[in-house]
C-alpha cells in the first residue's frame, strides 16, 4: 500500500530528526533523547491548544539543551509564522537549512515567511527549492501559484494549479483558485479588445449564451455575421441559441451552415436531429446523429436518441448496441433505462424488459423526490426571509404603540 505524502514528509522529518541527534548531538545519553521527546511533546500540545507563545518558549528551552537541533529549529520557525513574527521565522529557517539545505518543508515554509512580507521573489524561488526536493508538494505548488498570481504572472499560475487538479481531480479549493484566475484572465482579454470589433461581440454573444440569456446572443452572434459573414463557428453557435429559444427554422438554416463548415461537427449533427425528430422524422435523423456519434461517442443524448429513432422504425436489433453504449456513458439516466425496456418488449425478453423498467422507476422516483425537496428547501428559505406579523415590512411605518 503506498504511504500518503504526509507520512512521507513525516517520515523524513523523523529520519532527519535522528541524524541531526548523531550529528550535531553526538554522545547525547538515551535519557537526553528522551528529554528531547519530552520538550517536543509538549510543545506540540500547547500548539494544539493554540498557546503559541508557551510552545515558542518550550522550543527555546529545546535548543538550549540541544543547540542547533534542526527539527526544533524548524518547528520553532512555524510557530514564529504562526504568530505573523516572519522575519524571526526567516532567520530560523536559513539556520536549518545552513545544515541541511534539502530538510524537508524548510524551503517552503521560508517561502511562505517571505510570502507574508509580501517578498514575492524570494518566495517563489523558495518554493521552486522546495519543488526540487519533492515535484509533488502541493502546498508549494498552491503557494506558487498565489505568488505568480501577485506577480502578474498568470499564464505561469495556471500551470501549477492544473498540475494539483490533475493529480487530485476532486480538491474543490484549487478549482475554485483555478476558475478565478481563468475568469480574471479573460476579462483582462476582453479589455483588450475594441468594442465594435467581431472579436468583441463573438465573445460576448458567447458570455450571454452561457448565461442563457438566447434573446441578447442572437443578437450579438448576428452583428458578428453581419462584420464577418465567415467568422469560424458562428453559424452553429447562432443556430444552438436559435434552437434554445425554439426557433427551429432559423435554427435549421444556421446548424447547416455550420455542417458546410465543419461536416463532422457532433452537436451541430445532434441538433439537427433533434429537430427532424420532432416533426417525427426519424429515418431522416438517423443519418445526423450517426454522424453525432461518430464524432463524439461520449455524447450520450445522441446515442440515446439514436436508439429511439431506430425504435420508431420497428428496429430493435440495430437499437439494442447503440443503448447499451449510452448504458456504458451513464448507467443512472433514467431515458436510457426506458428505452432499453422498449427494445427488450420488442424483442420479447420479459426478463430484461422487467430490470430496465423497475431501475427506470426507481430513477425517475429519486428524481421525483429530489425536486420535491429542493422546492420545499426553497420555500423554507422564503418563508425565513420572510418579515414576521410583529416585524414592519421595509417601507413601512410601524403602528404607534396604544396610549
Amino acid at each position: 500500500m503506498k504511504p500518503k505524502k504526509e507520512h512521507l514528509v513525516s517520515l523524513l522529518s523523523m529520519l532527519f530528526l535522528l541524524l541531526s541527534n548523531i550529528g550535531p548531538n553526538i554522545g547525547l545519553s538515551q535519557g537526553s533523547t528522551q528529554t528531547l521527546e519530552r520538550f517536543l511533546s509538549t510543545a506540540r500540545e500547547l500548539e494544539k491548544r493554540e498557546d503559541y507563545a508557551g510552545a515558542e518558549r518550550t522550543y527555546q528551552q529545546a535548543l538550549s539543551a540541544f543547540p542547533n537541533q534542526v527539527e526544533v529549529l524548524k518547528r520553532l520557525g512555524i510557530v514564529y509564522q504562526t504568530e505573523l513574527k516572519f522575519q524571526d521565522s526567516i532567520d530560523v529557517f536559513q539556520k536549518v537549512l545552513q545544515q541541511n539545505p534539502r530538510y524537508p518543508e524548510v524551503n517552503f515554509y521560508l517561502g511562505h515567511s517571505y510570502f507574508g512580507l509580501n517578498q514575492f521573489e524570494r518566495a517563489l524561488d523558495c518554493f521552486d527549492k522546495e519543488l526540487k526536493v519533492d515535484p509533488e508538494y502541493r502546498r508549494a505548488h498552491f503557494y506558487s501559484a498565489k505568488v505568480l498570481r501577485a506577480l502578474n504572472r498568470d499564464p505561469e499560475a495556471t500551470q501549477h494549479l492544473e498540475i494539483l487538479v490533475r493529480n487530485d481531480p476532486k480538491d474543490s479549493r484549487v478549482w475554485y483558485e483555478l476558475a478565478l484566475l481563468y475568469k480574471s484572465l479573460g476579462l483582462r482579454a476582453f479589455n483588450h479588445l475594441d468594442p465594435d470589433s467581431v472579436f468583441f461581440h463573438a465573445l460576448r454573444g458567447q458570455s450571454y449564451a452561457e448565461g442563457s440569456y438566447f434573446a441578447e446572443a442572437i443578437k450579438e452572434f448576428q452583428e458578428v455575421l453581419k462584420q464577418k459573414p465567415g467568422f469560424p463557428g458562428t453559424h452553429f453557435s447562432l443556430g444552438e441559441a436559435y434552437y434554445k429559444v425554439a426557433n427551429y427554422p432559423e435554427s435549421e438554416l444556421e446548424l447547416k451552415k455550420a455542417l458546410q463548415e465543419d461536416p463532422n461537427h457532433p452537436l451541430a449533427n445532434y441538433y439537427l436531429a433533434e429537430i427532424l425528430l420532432k416533426t417525427e422524422k426519424a429515418k431522416e435523423a438517423i443519418p445526423f446523429l450517426r454522424a453525432a456519434v461518430a464524432a463524439d461517442p461520449r455524447l450520450k443524448m445522441a446515442h440515446v436518441q439514436l436508439g429511439r429513432s431506430y425504435l420508431i422504425l420497428e428496429n430493435a436489433e440495430e437499437a439494442l448496441p447503440v443503448l447499451s453504449k449510452a448504458l456504458e456513458l451513464d448507467p443512472n439516466f433514467k431515458e436510457t433505462h426506458f428505452q432499453l425496456a422498449r427494445v427488450y418488449t420488442r424483442l420479447k425478453d420479459e426478463e430484461k424488459r422487467k430490470h430496465h423498467l423497475a431501475i427506470f422507476e426507481r430513477l425517475a422516483k429519486e428524481e421525483q423526490e429530489k425536486d420535491r425537496n429542493q422546492k420545499d428547501a426553497g420555500e423554507t428559505m422564503r418563508e425565513e426571509t420572510k418579515p414576521s406579523r410583529d416585524q414592519p415590512s421595509s417601507g413601512s411605518q410601524p403602528t404607534p404603540a396604544a396610549k
